[in-house]
């Protein structure tokens, strides 16, 4: 989109599901325009914040939330440990949604993340496990981001019937 078709939609206000779709269908365009032409530490930076968002999303469609500590955010940690929690019990919805294994995967994801942020001007980084970090960042976003929306609507369907 260039700078003459934004201010002509800058103007029109979504409503905020809407918003939230196109932000990440936007987001989404990012990190694969950025994947495509190396700059994998923008990617890396893109799948982690869609991952602490969708995280964030996930607890809150059952209002479970975690309360920040005075000063301070909720941490991914802390967001992902609520969400093993809540789909331990199998006959919970979010048992269906949210197997132990692929969250332990989100946190071996981001424990190296971490890792190659903290160690980028103290060692030697290789390209390849940049692109690899990358790779891996985009495919568990989208695989949260699919698993979080296909939940919200399963939530939303259960309210529904309970309302009837």
């Amino acid at each position: 989109m260039n700078k003459e078709d934004y201010s002509k939609t800058a103007d029109v206000t979504l409503p905020e599901n809407m918003q939230k779709y196109e932000n990440y269908k936007e987001q989404f365009k990012r990190l694969d325009r950025a994947i495509k032409e190396g700059f994998n530490l923008e990617a890396v930076f893109i799948a982690y914040a869609i991952m602490e968002d969708r995280t964030e999303s996930i607890l809150r469609y059952e209002n479970n939330s975690i309360k920040p500590k005075k000063g301070h955010r909720v941490s991914i940690d802390a967001k992902l440990r609520k969400v093993k929690t809540i789909s331990r019990e199998k006959e919970s919805l979010p048992y269906r949604y949210f197997q132990e294994d692929f969250v332990d995967l989100i946190v071996e994801w981001k424990e190296e993340r971490n890792r190659m942020i903290h160690a980028l001007l103290k060692q030697n980084l290789s390209t390849e496990e940049l692109v690899e970090l990358a790779l891996q960042g985009r495919y568990l976003a989208r695989q949260l981001s699919n698993k979080a929306n296909t939940y919200k609507r399963a939530v939303e369907r259960r309210k529904q019937k309970v309302m009837k």
